[in-house]
């Protein structure tokens, strides 16, 4: 029992800060120095990591790669060619292992490049207008909640690494000025100096984001009434099958089932995983649908290295919502990713045509969640894709696969499913007491507070045990 509680325990706090955190938040800077490391040791890794595909389709710039017991993190380059011009396609991601951002400050990189092109939301009295483009005039940090998550993975921040003061380098993102005009029109134009101010503590992507910003207590309605809060970007376009030979509506059945399912067996997240799982992606007729981490998660689980679940997680959240946000049409997806990709085209396009006729060969580095845009995009303006490489973000060494680990599982699960027995046993006790005692208030509560926990376990479970992005569906 003790050992199920602490692995539950483990689980709760290594969801906690995967659920805080977004792909589409934004590296806060200011002007503190930046401190270059030695790149003769960690630039192998990072060569090493490259490995060559054909040209990639254009929403795959995020991948988990298993390499023999080690999952890697990994983020595509893709190579687009139109006549003598060539454009490399970097995806980035903000936190990783050292030597996937040294790799960007080794001469080996830059001295094959004419050119540059970052991503960077900076202020703009940080720019200077050199040679007809905005460049980086000192260097700069990344914000302290930033290092302190990267510290926390054993990870290095993008902004504190990376040196985009070499003078190949140009800025092609908006400023933090022109983010926050176009994010709060409205602000800008009449508010009074303690509305300003206010404005310029909150972070770029939470004025994006708005009033329909997701939150964990957004994500748990989506996991009690909808499903997955995965698929809430797309919940309009899917459609449950469930005993489809029926003549009940698969939907109105599937969702009624699941309705009745949260009080009536025991450890029901279990069975609305299943459910769900059957009626929205096809269930055992597509076995893909399971997620490739599950097992090395629940490995994680048994041993209690949180190290290694917060790893799996995080990279399990960010293919998730790469994979949502692919057909995302909101006003915040519009700014944080659309508009600012449009700057960073009209500015790789001005750098283009300054260099004429010549031979040009040039970099776009950006987030990966900013990849399939550019990527389309860039197709659409002549350009062609011609070859894929991967680079290794960062790493989860896998837990050997023995008897004992496998037994620790299964006996795991076994408790798991005791426990739930017996939660749903004493609920249901204290509730009809409770109710034949007309004590009424206390049936509520002690209803709620079921419904609470196993909607939470839904929701932690479902972030890994299927991969409700899969293409098949």
């Amino acid at each position: 029992m003790n050992h199920l509680l602490s692995s539950c325990l483990v689980l709760s706090s290594a969801l906690a800060p995967v659920a805080a955190f977004s792909p589409q938040s934004l590296a806060r800077t200011n002007r503190q120095p930046l401190h270059t490391s030695q790149l003769s040791s960690t630039l192998t890794p990072s060569i090493e990591s490259l490995s060559l595909s054909a040209s990639t389709k254009p929403d795959e710039y995020l991948r988990w790669k298993k390499d023999g017991d080690t999952w890697k993190m990994q983020t595509a380059v893709t190579t687009f060619q139109k006549g003598d011009k060539t454009v490399e396609l970097h995806a980035q991601l903000h936190f990783g292992d050292s030597s996937y951002f040294d790799y960007y400050n080794d001469d080996s990189f830059n001295d094959r490049l004419d050119h540059v092109h970052y991503e960077l939301l900076v202020d703009s009295d940080l720019l200077q207008f050199q040679n007809n483009t905005w460049r980086l005039e000192k260097p700069i940090m990344a914000s302290a909640n930033d290092q302190s998550l990267a510290q926390s993975y054993g990870w290095e921040c993008q902004a504190s690494k990376i040196d985009y003061t070499h003078p190949k380098w140009i800025h092609a993102d908006l400023t933090r000025q022109e983010f926050r005009k176009i994010a709060n029109p409205d602000a800008n134009a009449g508010a009074g100096a303690g509305a300003a101010e206010q404005n310029n503590n909150t972070p770029l992507w939470a004025l994006a984001a708005g009033p329909q910003s997701s939150s964990t207590a957004a994500e748990a309605v989506s996991a009690l009434l909808v499903g997955p809060p995965t698929l809430s970007y797309s919940a309009q376009i899917l459609k449950r099958r469930l005993f489809t030979n029926l003549f009940i509506p698969g939907e109105t059945f599937a969702n009624s089932l699941r309705a009745i399912l949260w009080f009536t067996v025991p450890a029901p997240e279990l069975s609305i995983i299943l459910l769900d799982w059957s009626s929205l992606l096809k269930g055992g007729s597509n076995p893909n649908a399971l997620s490739e981490v599950a097992l090395p998660i629940l490995s994680s689980l048994v041993k209690l290295d949180v190290g290694q679940i917060r790893r799996f997680l995080f990279g399990q959240v960010l293919m998730s919502s790469a994979i949502a946000n692919k057909d995302n049409d909101s006003s915040a997806w519009s700014l944080l990713v659309t508009k600012r990709n449009d700057h960073a085209l009209e500015v790789l396009n001005n750098t283009l045509h300054d260099s004429g006729g010549v031979e040009t060969s040039t970099a776009l580095l950006y987030g990966s969640s900013h990849c399939p845009d550019l990527h389309a995009k860039l197709t659409t303006s002549g350009f062609k894709p011609t070859k894929t490489t991967w680079r290794t973000a960062w790493s989860v060494q896998e837990n050997e696969k023995d008897s004992v680990l496998l037994v620790s599982l299964l006996g795991a699960v076994g408790l798991y499913l005791s426990v739930g027995a017996l939660d749903w046993v004493g609920m249901m006790g204290d509730v009809s007491q409770d109710w034949v005692g007309e004590e009424y208030l206390d049936t509520f509560v002690g209803a709620g507070a079921y419904l609470v926990r196993h909607v939470l376990l839904y929701l932690g479970l479902s972030k890994f045990l299927v991969d409700w992005t899969n293409k098949d569906r």
